[in-house]
C-alpha cells in the first residue's frame, strides 16, 4: 500500500495513472479474495462460478498485500472454539527431499549462482508459472487440488497480457481426477490487457541492481531488519511478476547465499516433475510454517512452496503445502 501512497506524498495529492489503476485492480480482485476466504460476494448465486470467471491478479501488486493477510490468517487461525471440520483439507504431498550430503548451504547457493552466471541469458518476455493456494474455508475444506496456470506477457510497445488457464484437478499424490464440475487443463479463464505503465508491479525494474538485499527489501516491503524466510517470499514474488535474465538470477542467489538459517534438504522432484535442489529456512514464523525454494544451477529458482508445520489447525495435518509456485 506504500507504493500506492507513499508517506511523503501530500494527502491532497491527485492519484496518478499508476495510483489509478493499482486501485482499480484492488477493487477489482476483491470479491475473488472474499471468495478465496469462503465469503460470496452480495448479489453472486454461485460462488464458485465467481471465482473461475473472475482473474486472479498475479503479480501481487498491491493485492501481494491482501493476499499475504488471506495467508497469515490461513496460517495463524485455529478453527473456532468447539468446531470440527467436515474432513482434513486436501493439500499437495509435500516435495520428498533425498539427503545430498554434507554441504553448506552459502557454498551450494554460491556455486549454483556461478553457474548460471555463466550462462548469459537475457531476461524473457514472459513471465509463466503454476499455482495453487489453500482456501481458509474451516465449514469446507477444499477435497481436491486445482492449480491454475499464468502468463504475463509484455509486448513490444509496453502493453501487458495477462492469461489465467485451468491447470487440472489432481488428488494428494499428484493424479489427475475426474468427475468434478472443473474446466479441463489449459482452458483459458480470464485474459486482461494492460497499456503501458497501467500494470502495476510490486518490484520496480531489476535492470541496474546492484544491491539486491535493498531490492527485495523495497520491493517486498520487508522492514528493515527481515528474517532470510521474508527474502525467500519477496523472491517468490518478485518472480511472479518480473522475469530476470541469468545474470540478475545469479547476483540474487550470491545474496540469498550469504543468508542465515537455510537448511540443504536435498534434491526433489517439483510440481512440474523437473530435478532440483530444496533449500528451506523456518525463520520467519519458527514452529508453524517453513519457506522452500527449489533452485537449479542452469535456470535458478524454479519453485517456491509454503508449508505449514504446525499443530494449532484442526483442518491440517503437518507438514501440509498451503501454497507453491513453480515457474516454466
Amino acid at each position: 500500500m506504500s507504493g500506492i501512497d507513499p508517506a511523503m506524498t501530500p494527502p491532497d495529492s491527485a492519484l496518478g495513472e499508476r495510483e489509478l489503476a493499482l486501485l482499480e485492480r484492488v477493487q477489482s480482485t476483491s470479491v475473488h479474495i472474499h471468495n478465496q476466504a469462503g465469503l460470496r460476494p452480495r448479489g453472486t448465486d454461485n460462488g464458485r462460478a465467481a471465482r473461475i470467471r473472475r482473474f486472479r491478479v498475479p503479480s501481487f501488486a498491491v493485492v501481494a498485500s491482501l493476499i499475504a493477510i488471506l495467508v497469515v490468517a490461513a496460517t495463524s487461525m485455529s478453527l473456532w472454539p468447539g468446531e470440527t471440520p467436515l474432513a482434513r483439507a486436501v493439500t499437495p504431498k509435500p516435495l520428498v527431499a533425498v539427503p545430498i550430503g554434507d554441504q553448506q548451504p552459502g557454498s551450494l547457493l554460491q556455486s549454483m549462482s556461478e553457474s548460471l552466471g555463466a550462462s548469459n541469458q537475457p531476461a524473457a518476455s514472459r513471465v509463466r508459472f503454476q499455482n495453487w493456494a489453500l482456501a481458509f474455508t474451516p465449514d469446507d475444506p477444499p477435497q481436491s487440488i486445482m492449480p491454475q496456470r499464468f502468463d504475463i506477457t509484455t509486448l513490444p510497445d509496453g502493453s501487458t497480457v495477462a492469461e489465467r488457464r485451468a491447470a487440472g484437478n489432481f488428488d494428494p499424490a499428484g493424479h489427475q481426477l475426474s468427475g468434478f464440475d472443473y474446466p479441463s487443463p489449459g482452458t483459458l479463464l480470464d485474459r486482461q490487457t494492460y497499456q503501458p505503465g497501467q500494470y502495476g508491479y510490486l518490484f520496480s525494474s531489476p535492470d541496474g541492481v546492484t544491491d539486491w538485499g535493498t531490492y527485495l527489501r523495497t520491493g517486498g516491503g520487508l522492514g528493515a531488519h527481515p528474517s532470510t524466510g521474508d527474502y525467500f517470499t519477496a523472491v517468490k514474488n518478485l518472480l511472479v511478476e518480473r522475469s530476470l535474465s541469468s545474470t540478475q538470477h545469479a547476483e540474487m542467489l550470491a545474496f540469498l547465499s550469504t543468508l542465515p538459517d537455510i537448511r540443504i534438504d536435498g534434491t526433489v522432484t517439483d510440481r512440474l516433475g523437473r530435478t532440483g535442489i530444496s533449500v528451506s529456512t523456518d525463520s520467519r514464523d519458527p514452529g508453524r510454517t517453513r519457506d522452500v525454494l527449489v533452485v537449479t544451477p542452469t535456470h535458478g529458482v524454479i519453485a517456491y512452496e509454503h508449508v505449514y508445520t504446525g499443530t494449532d489447525r484442526s483442518d491440517l495435518q503437518a507438514p501440509a503445502v498451503i501454497d507453491y509456485d513453480a515457474w516454466f
